[in-house]
């Protein structure tokens, strides 16, 4: 007779495991021609127990306590170990893996799951000649969360599918932009280096997620890729190899209209009025006239319209009709957390600047007008 006896690899709690996943699952592509990108890496050095998942560009490493009692290196399916530890409680897993067969044993019950192995799995990233940044992490919430919703989906324009970090020894400076839309922001502060890097929105929305408690976040930028490490992660991305557009020329500098408004009033309008505004160009109109604003959107398809008005404060008395993506201005007035906010115009064609009021905000977002009908 035979006997194959299964020596368990590890013991570990099921919450701290299923938070883990959840996050990893984050980095794992819906889509990908490499099965081996849809496991999670389990590996472990006697120590802790180390989980890595990755879509080739970023990588996520979680470093969690477990009882280990031998080694493991092996992929896991990520969908399946989830979906059986997300639906389970607070309770002890015990893992046993021989060769690609894992065995997972709770109190009440036991599931088999057929892993891959680990040599197929893309290696870690290291950053060698690294030259580090550092950031509060209430301010690098701040400036992340200031541009990332400006970045482009287009894989036509992959220089804009991340925020320019233009870093010089006095400040670092982010800018995102899709084309229709630029916000840029800084942040006054000693780095050891100058270098203008482009890093990936899918990266940045990963740290954010991790800028919980007020820490220092060390950025460690090398020639082609970054990383940043919290309290048992590392979060790892290839850099985006393109140059990034001229954003300063981009930026008008001859918008001689200011038209002052109370942020919170101009939201609350958008929102009211976008409602009735046409589902794909989502455009709300503003006439601007005697200090007054006039909000207005119609959907021809529906039949549906809406106007407002709301006071605000010109500089000159000259009428103008101009129109935007409501959603779009709406997001900017949402994010510079300011209580008023001005409008630097030119004419109806001409891209528009949305500051807050103080002069020394570090924030500036531009926003395409849409062509009126």
């Amino acid at each position: 007779l035979l006997f194959i006896f299964l020596i368990m690899n590890f013991e570990i709690n099921n919450t701290i495991l299923c938070d883990a996943l959840k996050t990893l699952n984050r980095v794992v592509p819906t889509r990908s021609t490499l099965p081996i990108l849809s496991c999670v890496l389990f590996s472990s050095d006697g120590e802790s127990l180390r989980l890595r998942s990755t879509d080739l560009e970023v990588s996520l490493e979680f470093s969690l306590q477990a009882s280990i009692q031998e080694p493991v290196n092996i992929a896991v399916p990520i969908s399946k170990i989830l979906s059986i530890c997300s639906s389970l409680g607070d309770e002890k897993l015990s893992f046993m893996v021989s060769g690609a067969k894992i065995e997972i044993k709770t109190e009440f019950g036991e599931y088999n799951i057929m892993g891959q192995g680990s040599e197929d799995f893309p290696d870690k990233v290291f950053v060698n000649e690294n030259k580090n940044i550092s950031f509060e992490s209430k301010k690098l919430e701040e400036l992340i969360d200031y541009t990332i919703g400006s970045t482009s989906t287009d894989d036509l324009k992959p220089s804009l599918q991340g925020v320019l970090f233009d870093i010089n020894e006095a400040k670092t400076t982010l800018v995102s932009t899709d084309g229709h839309r630029l916000s840029k922001i800084e942040e006054n502060q000693n780095n050891p280096l100058s270098k203008k890097i482009i890093i990936p929105t899918k990266f940045l929305k990963l740290v954010q997620s991790f800028l919980i408690k007020e820490q220092k976040i060390e950025f460690l930028i090398g020639e082609n890729h970054a990383q940043v490490f919290f309290e048992g992660v590392k979060i790892s991305t290839r850099l985006i190899n393109d140059s990034y557009p001229d954003y300063e020329k981009v930026i008008p500098k001859t918008n001689d209209i200011e038209v002052l408004v109370e942020t919170k009033k101009l939201i609350n309008s958008l929102k009211r009025v976008s409602v009735f505004s046409n589902k794909k160009t989502k455009q709300a109109t503003l006439i601007i006239e005697n200090n007054e604003i006039q909000l207005a959107a119609e959907d021809t398809e529906t039949a549906a319209s809406a106007k407002e008005k709301i006071p605000c404060i010109q500089n000159k008395e000259q009428k103008i009709t101009i129109a935007f993506n409501g959603e779009y201005l709406k997001e900017i007035l949402e994010k510079s957390k300011t209580e008023e906010t001005k409008l630097v115009l030119k004419d109806e064609l001409s891209a528009a600047l949305v500051l807050p009021k103080e002069q020394k905000s570090n924030k500036i977002a531009l926003l395409m007008p849409i062509r009126l009908n």
